[in-house]
């Protein structure tokens, strides 16, 4: 298990989180840029040192406030960052067994074969496009001995059939191993494809923690709301409804969730549907349907899904307590 507790002061903010990682379980956390997620991967691998508390992994204490201080090198912490850190004067071949004997050659030829990787052996590191590099890296990390695999954004780079090929290879890797996994991103969809659970982190902070579903769901707070998607927040006696793009059909379904009246102020093409924002009171309504939209200043009902409802403070609250205005 990984298991930390931790305070970082960094220049811009301070990063305080508390969280565990079950053996074999993957843990994501989802945020906007800045809000320190890569600060947390970092004092896990050991390149960054808490202003207090603890991180313990397999039964020993990495680091504490009381005095532990196991040095990176020796935290068999597989980590992945932004850079893939290539030695540039080696081969592919050499970066990936660069490691020695913590490398475990079974382990990379079925890495190689998995990120197709074969033809590139022999090529200098210096001459892979991006998405190659970061496949080399995250091949490198996966064939050690690790006992936790930390990934930092670790998708940039790769289309999206290879993404899903990535992360089928990442989950079956530490599933296998029975190591715990930690994915950080602030692209929504990477972190629910990866994840068992998510952490959601703004300015420091872990705002809430739950399966990807009912993260988007059930969010917590207005503020998760407004980072997992929804778009629209309809004001209401006594708080307001989020309303997400995609949680909303046209015509009202009183049974399906709150009905929505207002007119349509204008829709585009979406994917294989139809965007249109609709007014409805003060608020700018987004929805994302299957049928053509009506022309602008058209009167239009929409049911939104089950929506959650937020209070004056923007926590989560009873939609019944709430009234349309």
């Amino acid at each position: 298990m990984l298991a930390l507790d931790i305070e970082v002061h960094r220049r811009d903010l301070t990063v305080a989180v508390a969280f565990d990682v079950g053996p074999g379980e993957r843990f994501a956390l989802f945020g906007p840029s800045g809000a320190g997620k890569t600060t947390i991967l970092e004092c896990v691998a050991g390149l960054v040192e808490p202003r207090r508390g603890s991180v313990g992994l397999a039964g020993r204490q990495l680091w504490s406030s009381e005095g532990a201080r196991v040095p990176y090198w020796e935290r068999k912490v597989a980590l992945v960052r932004q850079d893939p850190a290539l030695f540039p004067h080696l081969s592919v071949r050499q970066n990936l067994f660069y490691a020695g004997d913590r490398v475990e050659p079974a382990t990379v030829d079925r890495l190689v074969s998995a990120l197709e990787l074969g033809r590139l052996l022999d090529v200098a590191s210096a001459r892979l496009s991006g998405g190659q590099a970061r496949r080399v890296a995250l091949a490198r990390a996966l064939a050690t001995s690790y006992r936790a695999v930390l990934l930092d954004e670790p998708y940039t780079g790769l289309d999206a059939s290879l993404r899903r090929a990535v992360t089928s290879l990442v989950i079956e890797e530490v599933t296998g191993r029975g190591a715990p996994a930690v994915l950080v991103s602030h692209e929504l969809a990477e972190t629910q494809a990866f994840a068992d659970r998510l952490g959601v982190i703004d300015g420091g902070r872990l705002l809430q923690v739950g399966t990807p579903r009912e993260v988007v769901l059930r969010p917590a707070c207005r503020r998760v709301a407004e980072l997992v998607g929804y778009r629209s927040f309809v004001a209401c006696a006594g708080g307001e409804l989020g309303v997400h793009p995609e949680r909303v059909m046209a015509g009202a379904v009183p049974g399906a969730g709150v009905v929505l009246s207002g007119v349509v102020l204008a829709g585009r093409p979406s994917g294989v549907g139809f965007e249109v924002d609709l007014e409805v009171g003060a608020a700018v309504v987004t929805c994302r349907l299957d049928r053509d939209p009506a022309p602008a200043g058209t009167a239009m009902e929409v049911t939104a899904l089950d929506p959650p409802a937020f209070g004056p403070d923007g926590v989560l609250v009873d939609p019944g307590r709430l009234v349309l205005r």
